[in-house]
């Protein structure tokens, strides 16, 4: 037997030569690109592993965590990345007046990446690198997530950006990028936020508000009218509305509850089970608590400013547990341009390969006096060379294409494009598609990029606003003042719904800064009194009013052409006139004002997502959907309603 001393002097050369071999197995597969494309079956395996250490469940249920979603900041469908390259983001609030002990960003959603293509990942939060990660190929499902508390300390918002870059494999020469991958971001993605306590700042809890808004309302009409004028800005700041009444919202308070908004008095507030965070506040907005969650209460229904304050840019500044403005204006846009920027076009720097897309939504009610635009004046700037590509300018309006020319590299490439009247309506979509075309190409030519910028001189160009008509001939018309003209005996479930059609009706038609007055009157079988000033009416048509429809309860009839009877859950939009001279002699010219009236039938659907142009009637049947009867838009307004 040899000795011990023996044993340790010998080499293990055996389990050595095993080492050397492991390793050079991993630098092959390094080198063919299996293991750091997780292509290959090791890499697989090694992806795999490296995920399951990565991704993480997201606990739910945790007392102070708040969770923010994709959804809450109007992402309904979540974001979505696909081709190459492809870009997507989003934004999202985070609390300020108080220092969180944890900021997570959590990614559930799926990938679907085709075989044999090279695929990445980037994901980055205000600029700064989270993630940067090759996908395997195949269709897979993912759960990711990322403390980012030190990252976002201090940050008044996390702007989640998406770059999914690749390419397709040699063998395969295509022109549609689009093949490669496809990233899907689910709705419920977004940031959780760990607190310590409950939130303490109006602005804080304004800021964690979600794209989907309750607003409870107190009794009697001084408060319907604060909360339809509240509902009205808040939708105009891209809020869907739901109203309901104190009762109903106090039951349905959860410790999770976010984006309920109460407008009541102190003693309605205390009744109804909400404590305020601060006793004998001030008249003005205060926080309140119920069940564990704090929300914002309007406190007097008489103080308008308030309700413009928190619905501008400033309420970032209302950092206490209360906020009493005693005087707040809110100017409209007067000038003859607006910059593409005020509704949310990104005028900074861009590298692109191919193309870019800039869409810009504009509503007439957001607009100098309401006014039409006449044109759209572009600034965009390109590099100079390389040789070998046309730039090409494409300009659509609504969906459809208005303009298209070819720009010169390394100059300006200012001009104006005429915006047709005929192509505009309530609100509008407008597009500028940038795209570089190759002269020479071929799958072996590399992609670069290159800079662009649509500038930030882009804008809106107004004149006098000719050629509006139906429906966009009503926000100019309510520029100067609106009588807003509703039943006196609303209770129940109908408040609720008239209070929040109104509130719609409004942020649709009216200019921003339009002056408002509120009348409550009796109705003698749907009629109201004569009116003589520009008017939106609900559930009723002034005595001396002329519009292509007559409403009977839940009945719609249009001279002898058209009866119909038992409808539910409809509101009925028309273009109406009334003539101020009615007796006047034939030789006289009859006289006008315009207004608006509105029907809702039973539990009404939303105006907020329906289209609205040139017709003179429009039948809202579901949430953004509406139809458009012929006899009453086509022939016109002459044609269809009773001669004077």
């Amino acid at each position: 037997m040899k000795s011990s001393k023996e044993d340790r002097r010998r080499f293990p050369w055996f389990s050595a030569s095993l080492g050397v071999i492991a390793l050079a197995s991993v630098a092959t597969l390094f080198v063919s690109g299996q293991l750091n494309a997780g292509q290959g079956d090791f890499g697989l395996f090694v992806t795999r592993m490296a995920e399951r250490v990565t991704n993480a469940q997201a606990v739910i249920g945790v007392e102070g965590r708040h969770r923010i979603k994709f959804e809450d900041a109007g992402a309904d469908s979540g974001v979505v990345v696909a081709g190459f390259p492809s870009f997507g983001s989003v934004t999202l609030p985070l609390v300020r007046d108080q220092a969180p002990r944890a900021v997570r960003l959590v990614l559930t959603g799926e990938q679907d990446v085709g075989p044999d293509t090279v695929t990445a990942l980037q994901v980055t939060v205000n600029g700064r690198r989270v993630m940067e990660r090759r996908l395997t190929p195949g269709r897979r499902n993912f759960n990711w997530v990322f403390d980012l508390t030190q990252e976002l300390a201090g940050a008044p918002n996390a702007r989640v950006a998406f770059n999914l870059s690749g390419d397709l494999p040699e063998d395969l020469c295509h022109n549609e990028r689009s093949m490669g991958a496809m990233v899907s971001f689910a709705a419920q993605s977004g940031l959780e936020v760990d607190l310590e306590g409950p939130l303490s700042s109006v602005r804080d809890v304004m800021a964690l508000t979600p794209h989907r808004v309750t607003l409870a309302l107190d009794e009697g009409e001084a408060w319907f009218e604060l909360g339809v004028r509240l509902a009205a800005r808040l939708a105009r700041n891209g809020y869907q509305i739901d109203i309901v009444d104190l009762a109903t919202a106090a039951a349905d308070v959860r410790p999770d509850t976010r984006g309920l908004i109460l407008a009541a008095s102190p003693e309605a507030l205390r009744r109804a089970g909400f404590s305020p965070v601060r006793e004998r506040a001030p008249a003005g907005a205060g926080l309140y608590r119920r069940a564990g969650s704090t929300m914002v209460a309007v406190l007097d229904a008489s103080r308008f400013e308030t309700v413009d304050f928190l619905t501008s840019e400033l309420a970032a500044i209302a950092r206490a547990d209360v906020i009493d403005p005693v005087a707040f204006d809110v100017l409209g846009p007067e000038s003859a341009h607006t910059p593409l920027s005020a509704f949310g076009a990104d005028t900074s720097v861009q590298n692109i390969a191919n193309s870019r897309n800039w869409r810009v939504d504009y509503a007439l009610s957001d607009l100098p006096g309401g006014r039409l635009p006449q044109a759209v004046a572009l600034d965009l700037r390109l590099p100079e060379g390389p040789d070998g590509y046309t730039n090409l300018i494409h300009t659509l309006l609504n969906g459809e294409m208005i303009d298209s020319r070819r720009l010169q590299p390394g100059m300006e490439n200012r001009f104006t494009v005429n915006l047709p009247a005929h192509l505009q309506g309530l609100g509008n979509a407008l597009e500028i598609r940038l795209q570089r075309h190759r002269d020479v190409g071929g799958c072996a030519i590399a992609q670069q990029r290159y800079p662009v910028q649509l500038s930030a001189d882009s804008a809106l160009v107004f004149d006098q606003g000719e050629g509006a008509a139906g429906f966009t001939a009503l926000p100019p018309a309510f520029a100067n003042g609106l009588v807003v003209r509703l039943p006196g005996d609303l209770e129940g479930a109908e408040r609720l719904t008239t209070a929040r059609v109104t509130a719609e009706a409004l942020a649709r038609f009216a200019p921003r800064n339009t002056a408002l007055e509120f009348e409550f009157t009796s109705l003698d079988n749907g009629a109201s009194g004569r009116i003589t000033r520009p008017f939106l009416a609900i559930n009723n048509a002034p005595s001396n009013a002329e519009a292509p429809l007559r409403i009977i309860g839940d009945r719609v009839a249009m001279d002898s052409r058209a009866d119909v009877r038992d409808l539910t859950n409809l509101a009925l939009v028309q273009f109406a006139r009334a003539r101020l001279n009615p007796g006047a002699p034939e030789d006289e010219a009859p006289r006008y004002v315009q207004g608006l009236m509105v029907h809702a039938i039973e539990d009404a659907p939303s105006l907020l997502g329906a289209a609205f142009g040139r017709e003179f009637v429009s039948i809202v049947h579901a949430d953004g959907e509406a139809v458009v009867p012929r006899t009453a838009s086509v022939a016109g307004m002459n044609a269809v309603l009773p001669r004077g």
